[in-house]
């Protein structure tokens, strides 16, 4: 088979090319792309080109560039992805494989080996904008020369265990959800994660924000959406305590002083003046206001109640 179109990235190194060495590949046109991510800190030396990927991004956090080292020839197969036999190909399936120098593992989210995740190295279900964006010009630069197109799949799953969320067991890895079938990857082009390839057990990269590289390489320039948090779960006695500070709240402004009460602070038509009518309130104003912050403490304990039952 051909190859088409430059082989050759621009301004990748090719200090580690296997290429032409014993761990050379087969010829093929490239239609579609794995991202993996290498679970390191450095470029792995990939037992001399026996497990290489395609090309290794690795993050530049002074330039806030990646550096990328080319290891294969574009339309020329690498080594990354486990091919059973009897199954179907994988590396050998006009796929382009990028390893990204980083984690996915949840647990490495803030620090890792005593380095600080955004300044030592990414953790790239959280990576930087400018690391995506590095990203999506290879990714761009794919889809020009090489017809890659610019799509990936839906559900990238989160790897590892979450701190953030005990006794959640994501299953990015081994017999993923997300992982695709025999027939689905022979027909399969665009972009997917080493999670979604079958005859495969890795989870890597993760929740990796795949959908915004894609963005980015067809040139959104919209600063992208602030990340949903997961929901924080919260103890019977985190419920309790939010009970009761709106309790003490409706208590503090019913200081009763000769049939009226002292008004809160927060009122629209609240005086410091102690000779002011806007000092107090009535019975009646006090009652309303009772009744309209229980109703509110009320509608808060159940909204809590149903995000915890939401995340069991």
């Amino acid at each position: 088979m051909a190859r088409t179109g430059p082989q050759k990235i621009p301004g990748a190194s090719q200090a580690y090319f296997y290429g032409t060495g014993r761990y050379s590949g087969s010829d093929m046109e490239v239609n579609c792309g794995v991202a993996h991510t290498t679970e390191g800190r450095t470029v792995p030396t990939y037992g001399g080109g026996a497990q290489a990927p395609t090309v290794t991004g690795l993050p530049d956090f002074k330039a806030k560039k990646i550096r990328w080292y080319q290891h294969y020839d574009v339309d020329e197969s690498a080594r990354a992805l486990m091919n059973k036999l009897g199954g179907v190909e994988t590396n050998t399936a006009n796929v382009f494989q990028i390893e990204l120098v980083g984690t996915c593992d949840a647990k490495n989210a803030k620090t890792w080996g005593g380095k600080t995740a955004g300044v030592d190295y990414i953790y790239w279900p959280d990576a930087p904008e400018w690391a995506l964006a590095e990203v999506a010009w290879l990714v761009r630069w794919l889809h020009d020369y090489h017809r890659v197109p610019l799509t990936c799949v839906k559900d990238w799953l989160s790897y590892g265990k979450d701190s953030r969320r005990p006794g959640v067991t994501p299953a990015s890895y081994g017999a993923s959800p997300a992982r695709m079938s025999m027939s689905t990857w022979r027909t399969f082009t665009g972009w997917c994660g080493h999670q979604h390839v079958p005859e495969n057990d890795h989870g890597d990269p993760g929740s990796m924000n795949f959908a915004r590289v894609i963005a980015l390489a067809k040139g959104d320039t919209k600063p992208a959406s602030p990340k949903k948090e997961d929901p924080v779960a919260l103890s019977d006695a985190d419920v309790q305590r939010i009970a009761k500070a709106a309790a003490d709240e409706v208590w503090r402004v019913m200081a009763k002083s000769d049939g009226v009460y002292l008004a809160p602070t927060d009122d629209p038509q609240y005086s410091p003046t102690v000779t002011d009518p806007g000092h107090y309130w009535s019975g009646r104003q006090v009652m309303a206001d009772l009744v309209r912050r229980v109703r509110d403490t009320q509608k808060q304990v159940a909204e809590l109640v149903a995000a915890q039952k939401k995340e069991s």
